[in-house]
């Protein structure tokens, strides 16, 4: 048997990731525990939905280069991508970043990252096609709804 997670072995849960997002616990015990796992010497190229990838940000500088296309920013040059940061109860745990599929915009890419030192180098990159269409302006209005009345 793989290492173990929550009773969850390791090909169990690569085969929830292909359905469903992983919780915070699931990846803040992956990162913990990554000298484990297979860290990722460069991206794969235009990995299907449900892949998990573990990378060392200071070995594969640029793990987000992985063929696909993302919604860009206003300039064209960057893809355009919305930062959350996750708590596990109260405290802030793991940075988010997420990126929408040009094409398909049920298509996701969630980065994910600890807060504590000493495991920031190393991101769990997740690829998922969701069953709705996840839209950066909603955190938006969620922090400013008497926005949305205006817009």
């Amino acid at each position: 048997m793989a290492y173990n997670w929550y009773g969850a072995d390791i090909e169990q849960l690569s085969l929830e990731a292909k359905r469903r997002w992983l919780s915070q616990a699931e990846i803040c015990e992956i990162l913990r525990n990554n000298e484990t796992l297979q860290i990722s010497s460069e991206p794969s190229n235009k990995p299907p939905s449900g892949s998990l990838f573990l990378f060392d940000r200071n070995v594969t500088r640029y793990f987000r280069k992985d063929g696909h296309n993302w919604q860009r920013k206003e300039n064209g040059k960057l893809a355009k991508e919305g930062h959350k940061k996750l708590k596990a109860g109260s405290i802030d745990v793991l940075h988010c970043y997420y990126a929408l599929g040009e094409e398909n915009k049920k298509f996701q890419r969630r980065c994910y990252s600890m807060l504590q030192k000493d495991f920031s180098h190393i991101v769990l990159v997740h690829y998922l096609v969701t069953v709705r269409v996840y839209d950066l302006s909603y955190h938006f209005f969620f922090f400013f709804p008497f926005l949305s009345a205006i817009f």
